[in-house]
């Protein structure tokens, strides 16, 4: 049914005109890509801290499970399951990792989905950020690189980790040490969710050319990116907290503007600086976890760091 489907839409898409195929492509590329960090940071550097908090911790939390069920289902991509399926080239090349759960469709499942919670008391937001969800949903299945049921599984992960998120963030509260005890706990479950990720057995299977299907090394770099993700973000979040502790109160446009684009620039740099300084490590799977571990590191904690410093220049002068 899930292949029959899957077909139904690629013929629409082997149908439908150019410039509507690159728009479907652009949406899962930019809405289901970038976005998805940069909208909850501008929200974290500039309009409300605690929101931009909880939606960060959302996408960090869900991003390391949803890669976690990736490599013990190892279930293969569509086309892999049946020739008949043909993504577009664009598509297959941003179709890492096992298909299910979709990470795509998680990824703005939680990061689009807990800003529409986050502000479900302004109806048009939390529409607009509901609608982009189902999207990306949608344009998993219409490229052909995700079934029905991986895109569904992802959303109601995503719905799992916000609801746990909302607890955890209240018990946390306003406690030093609750923040501690909670940042001991995500590093200890890394630490045996990377051991269990590494020594697991995946499946190994041949193509009719005799080439492997999937090399297990490319699920345990893609488990290692999202665990770099959320070491480099809670280590951030914690000495931010304890060193900087930046406020979103009272903040004037263009403050905002100057935040936004510090931590974008920051972003940025802080990934050049992961490339070169992991470049230096050998084994594939530690290199990707230095990486996203330096850059959300990086972001999150030296972005604030700059823009304070300068802001409180500027009110001394």
């Amino acid at each position: 049914m899930d292949i029959k489907y899957l077909l139904f839409l690629q013929n629409i898409r082997l149908n439908a005109p150019e410039w509507f195929n690159e728009l479907i492509q652009l949406i899962t590329d930019i809405a289901g890509g970038i976005l998805l960090i940069v909208i909850p940071m501008i929200i974290f550097f500039c309009i409300d801290k605690k929101k931009g908090e909880f939606v960060l911790f959302s996408l960090s939390i869900a991003s390391v499970l949803n890669v976690i069920l990736k490599n013990i289902f190892c279930v293969y991509r569509p086309w892999i399951r049946s020739e008949l399926v043909q993504p577009t080239k664009e598509a297959i090349d941003g179709a890492g990792g096992y298909s299910f759960p979709s990470s795509h469709t998680q990824g703005s499942a939680s990061s689009y989905g807990s800003i529409a919670y986050a502000y479900r008391k302004k109806k048009a937001v939390c529409v607009t950020f509901i609608f982009l969800v189902l999207l990306v949903a949608f344009s998993r299945n219409y490229l052909g690189v995700h079934t029905p049921q991986d895109v569904i599984v992802a959303i109601l992960e995503a719905i799992v980790v916000i609801y746990l998120t909302s607890i955890i963030q209240k018990k946390i509260g306003d406690s030093e040490k609750n923040r501690i005890v909670f940042y001991c706990i995500v590093v200890a479950v890394i630490v045996v969710a990377t051991a269990f990720m590494v020594l697991k057995n995946y499946p190994i299977d041949y193509n009719d050319a005799g080439k492997m299907i999937y090399k297990p090394m490319r699920a345990i770099k893609s488990y290692s990116n999202k665990a770099g993700l959320i070491i480099g973000f809670f280590t951030a979040w914690i000495l931010e907290e304890k060193y900087i502790a930046f406020s979103t109160d009272n903040l004037s446009l263009k403050n905002k503007l100057f935040r936004a684009f510090i931590g974008i620039l920051f972003f940025y740099i802080s990934a050049m600086l992961a490339i070169g300084v992991s470049s230096v490590i050998s084994v594939k799977w530690i290199r990707a976890f230095a990486e996203n571990g330096i850059q959300y590191f990086g972001t999150f904690f030296l972005g604030p760091l700059v823009f304070t410093k300068i802001e409180a220049r500027k009110k001394r002068s």
